[in-house]
């Protein structure tokens, strides 16, 4: 009952945009915006690891441009795992909730340069006191993006313009450093293969590593050593939209996903170094997934 309360909650959070828009119209209000999605996955995979099976995936996002040149956005997120939870420990272990803020501006002096700064709570609602479950995790992020319209059109090929970024992000609970690129491409007008105005096919390719030093953060099981463990991940994503007309504030999305890791599923015990514990690292094998998703964009 308490998860499909939430689940309403957060859905139902998505339509004060409609109210925005004709608010919007004037004062202040003229540089908000809200935008989110209603998403459903065959999996949750987070930084090439899979977290649960199948999972409803809504979230909201508010923005507001003009702050001293960049924007702020405020946003929630949740995973609500559907049927059985997947690899987590336990039954429904993985309902999540992500809750942040950022801040986007271009960087000074440096053209077609900007930069972002984050926080965001990982929220785990049905943490049952369990040793080793966390019940929250803090997340700091710092990154940078280039767009490169201007330097692929002196070169005569800015139709395929690409994005890449860079992001750090620090989790204080866990300890954990992850360093992320990201290939953000040209999206694709799919119209004329189609015969259907509005079809757009964007590829995005993440590539990261991320280092912990308290797997278990506070929640560290008693006469477990607080061992720590590192890999790479990688993700591939191919998203086809359709957004009827090529107009309005509804788009209708696809999405097909590739992603994988060094560390597999499981860690594989541990081991001493200079008293230090430690654990054995990628004895666990590495670990890929393919999975698909579907839903609605809203934008006001």
């Amino acid at each position: 009952m308490n998860k499909t309360i939430l689940i309403a909650a957060l859905s139902l959070s998505l339509l004060p945009s409609v109210h925005a828009q004709s608010a919007a119209s004037s004062g202040v209000l003229s540089n908000l915006s809200v935008n989110g999605t209603m998403d459903l996955e065959t999996q949750y995979i987070f930084r090439g690891k899979k977290v649960t099976n199948a999972a409803f995936q809504p979230s909201v996002n508010i923005n507001y441009g003009n702050i001293a040149g960049g924007s702020a956005t405020a946003y929630a997120w949740t995973s609500q795992p559907i049927g059985r939870a997947g690899s987590g420990p336990g039954p429904n272990q993985n309902n999540e909730i992500d809750l942040g803020i950022k801040y986007d501006n271009s960087l000074p002096g440096v053209s077609n340069t900007g930069y972002e700064l984050g926080f965001q709570m990982y929220w785990y609602p049905n943490f049952s006191g369990t040793p080793g479950w966390l019940s929250r995790n803090y997340e700091l992020h710092v990154g940078l993006n280039y767009d490169t319209t201007d330097l692929l059109n002196s070169a005569g090929v800015g139709k395929y313009n690409i994005q890449p970024s860079l992001t750090y992000f620090h989790d204080v609970v866990l300890d954990s450093n992850t360093f992320q690129a990201q290939l953000a491409s040209y999206t694709f007008d799919l119209s004329d293969t189609f015969g259907l105005k509005g079809v757009t096919l964007t590829p995005t390719a993440t590539l990261g590593w991320t280092g912990f030093h308290r797997t278990y953060g506070d929640e560290q099981p008693a006469g477990v050593p607080a061992w720590a463990n590192s890999f790479y991940y990688y993700e591939l994503d191919l998203e086809l939209d359709y957004k009827p007309n090529n107009t309005g504030t509804t788009t209708f999305f696809l999405g097909g996903h590739y992603a994988g890791n060094s560390d597999g599923t499981t860690g594989a015990g541990f081991f001493t170094v200079d008293g230090n514990p430690q654990r054995t690292g990628t004895a666990g094998g590495s670990q890929d997934n393919i999975w698909f998703g579907f839903g609605i964009k809203f934008n006001q």
